[in-house]
């Protein structure tokens, strides 16, 4: 499956851009589905569809539209900020706070139906208290360390009191207990695993109810079918990025493209200099430069510069000189016919050409999630269904088209 639409010839603010093919977005969510429901043909594992970050900032609302409609069982986001964005759009989804929300804004969270993430008691109790003042029930999930020391409650005895304390409180229902895998390696992962399950053992050994449990991210899921247990958390692996060295889910495609147009072109002799620094210099021969209106602030990475590659009219060209905060320069010499206005791929997949999200990583020396997330806001989102583009969301509200 190939990534095709129609070209992009009308955009507020600047012709930098970001494509987001919906129908990729969609058969990444079913070839999850499927797997989940061929490595377990005997229970139905639930999905908890990652949108956090603004949905890997491929957009919040579009995408989760997306993965609602095709039978997400739950959205998770990382903070109530995002979960109240999704409650005005999504009246009926099961949406859940992964991480932390503060005391002062429980109550919120429950107003709008939100399921929160807790690991104190103190927490229970404070929405006991806004469910005995409303006459509604406060849905939680328990958060357990199992290793990676951040958020959770212990899993020694002390932990186990908590949470029967947590679960038993007066109008509030826990949903379910879980952890995060650290996949520092096998074993470390397995013992993870254990603690999480012996844990719900000792604690449902008290008559607590746990209706699920949950410990797995996109990598958990696909490197460990036997620790699906009642939900996973997919996330990357539906932007495009599953984990890397895998052959399981080979039929996760790239749905973005992050694009730009060429602004200018200048010819360069030999030693002259391009950019802050002048950190690149034209080679004996000289050089035919384009200067691209996209720079870090767009989320082209200042650690692109001299490193990375784009693709004009399907030929690779690398990037020369620092990458400024609004634009950069690259190496058209070996590309026939090059002109301003040339569309240009900076990475993700248009038609036939590619920039793989793993090779913008590295040349950044940071891992795929950060790539993705990094998108600047003032970078309008494209989106495309059945070829056509179906909606532009401009963040900084560009009234300016261009158009005449």
């Amino acid at each position: 499956m190939k990534s095709r639409t129609a070209p992009v010839t009308a955009l507020p603010g600047r012709d930098t851009w970001y494509e987001i093919d919906q129908d990729v977005l969609a058969w990444n969510f079913r070839s999850v589905r499927e797997f989940l429901d061929r490595t377990n043909p005997d229970t139905r594992v639930a999905m908890a569809a990652v949108v956090k970050a603004d949905a890997y900032g491929m957009g919040l609302i579009p995408v989760s539209r997306v993965f609602l409609d095709e039978g997400a069982d739950l959205l998770a986001v990382a903070c109530l900020s995002e979960a109240a964005r999704l409650r005005r759009t999504f009246s009926d989804a099961v949406i859940m706070i992964m991480g932390y929300t503060p005391d002062r804004l429980l109550t919120a969270a429950a107003d709008l139906s939100i399921t929160v993430t807790l690991f104190e008691e103190r927490q229970a109790a404070l929405l006991s208290q806004w469910s005995e003042r409303t006459g509604r029930t406060a849905r939680v999930q328990i958060k357990l360390d199992t290793g990676m020391n951040r958020l959770g409650c212990d899993d020694g005895d002390a932990g186990v009191s908590t949470v029967e304390r947590i679960a038993r409180m007066p109008g509030v229902a826990a949903d379910g207990l879980f952890s995060h895998l650290a996949l520092e390696s096998e074993a470390s992962d397995e013992r993870q695993f254990s603690r999480l399950t012996r844990f719900a053992e000792r604690v449902r050994g008290r008559g607590v109810r746990l209706p699920s449990l949950h410990l797995c991210d996109s990598i958990g899921m696909v490197r460990y079918p036997a620790f699906h247990l009642d939900i996973v958390r997919p996330g990357a692996i539906l932007y495009g990025a599953p984990p890397l060295g895998s052959r399981t889910l080979s039929a996760i495609r790239t749905p973005f493209a992050f694009k730009t147009r060429i602004a200018r072109i200048r010819t360069l002799a030999a030693g002259e200099g391009v950019g802050y620094d002048f950190s690149w210099r034209a080679p004996a021969a000289g050089a035919t430069l384009a200067t691209l209106p996209v720079g870090y602030a767009d989320g082209f990475r200042r650690a692109f510069s001299n490193r990375a590659r784009v693709i004009v009219r399907g030929v690779a060209a690398p990037v020369v000189g620092l990458v400024c905060m609004d634009q950069c320069t690259v190496d058209v010499s070996s590309v026939p016919g090059v002109s301003v206005g040339d569309e240009v791929l900076l990475f993700g997949r248009s038609g036939d050409d590619e920039i793989p999200i793993a090779d913008a990583a590295a040349w950044a020396g940071t891992n795929r999630n950060e790539i993705l997330a990094g998108v600047g806001r003032r970078v309008p989102r494209v989106y495309h269904r059945g070829g056509a583009t179906t909606e532009i969301l401009d963040e900084m509200d560009a009234e300016v088209t261009g158009e005449s």
